[in-house]
């Protein structure tokens, strides 16, 4: 085999390089003094020792009395057994203490809950980022949506986010002032992911009830504001849990008192003109078929 693939091997054992180096020499040039190993090796004579030591404990080098001198040689390979058994001892305790540890990790946080955090974002990359860090929801994204991710982020960048959302079984609710028509017919202008409307539920509200400006997300801990008119594309993440639940509580009232379930009327300008001028032809139809059977 070749050497440094064993050398790599053995380093998976849990031994530095240097140990690596000791064992083989030993094992290939048999006992030796802790002088004649120093010397041979051009390990410094003063660090050699320590990984002696290590070596020792590992039960992978043994001690020798032969004349006057103490010499070293290598253990049997076998005993690199025994380095597993510890490493899965260990591994098995770690496992066990793996839930202890998580709730203490996990408690730390809950201290800190009134600190404030702001997280300033800058750009077409921010913005992205911005986009992408709400994918960290636990379950759902709170949305006062204005305008879409497109014309935020860009089509193609938009439809990732929405794929990883929907990979990750997160619920969009979004109060928007235009409601796209997939959301009666399953098929959204602005996206080409499949079956969107499972993670996606919008309801209206009318723009003199409440204005909406900015896109303004709320998941966690976390209130996430993105403005990019005015050719200025900024946001700020603000982080608190007091905050966030504030205005959790806010975006539950507008949807339960004011927004309303999407219903033709509130479809985007775009379509309405459609279906207006669709409306228009069919009745130009009608007048000149009539005029002909006269």
């Amino acid at each position: 085999m070749n050497k440094q693939i064993l050398l790599s091997q053995l380093e998976s054992f849990g031994l530095d390089k240097i140990e690596v180096d000791i064992y083989l020499f030993l094992l290939e040039n048999g006992s030796k003094t802790p002088l004649d190993l120093s010397r041979e090796t051009n390990i410094n004579r003063s660090r050699i020792y320590r990984y002696l030591d290590k070596l020792k404990a590992k039960k992978l080098i043994e001690e020798s009395n032969i004349g006057r001198g103490l010499k070293l040689k290598a253990s049997d390979p076998q005993n690199l057994e025994l380095l597993i058994h510890e490493q899965e001892y260990s591994l098995q305790k770690q496992k066990e203490m793996f839930p202890e540890i998580m709730n203490e990790l996990s408690s730390l946080p809950s201290r800190l809950e009134n600190k404030f955090e702001i997280k300033h974002y800058d750009g077409l990359d921010g913005l992205k980022q911005m986009m992408w860090n709400q994918l960290a929801a636990k379950k759902e994204i709170l949305l006062y949506g204005y305008q879409t991710r497109n014309e935020i982020v860009g089509a193609s960048f938009a439809d990732k986010v929405r794929e990883e959302q929907m990979r990750r079984k997160i619920t969009l609710y979004e109060i928007e002032e235009e409601v796209d028509p997939g959301n009666f017919t399953g098929k959204f202008t602005y996206t080409k992911v499949l079956n969107w409307e499972k993670y996606y539920v919008p309801r209206y509200v009318d723009p003199e009830v409440l204005k909406i400006r900015q896109y303004t997300a709320i998941f966690n801990d976390t209130v996430s504001i993105m403005n990019w008119e005015n050719d200025q594309k900024v946001g700020v993440e603000i982080i608190n849990s007091v905050y966030a639940s504030m205005q959790k509580q806010l975006f539950w009232s507008v949807w339960e008192k004011i927004a309303q379930k999407p219903s033709k009327p509130t479809l985007k300008k775009e379509n309405r003109d459609l279906e207006q001028k669709q409306s228009v032809r069919l009745k130009n139809n009608k007048a000149c078929y009539k005029k002909i059977r006269q």
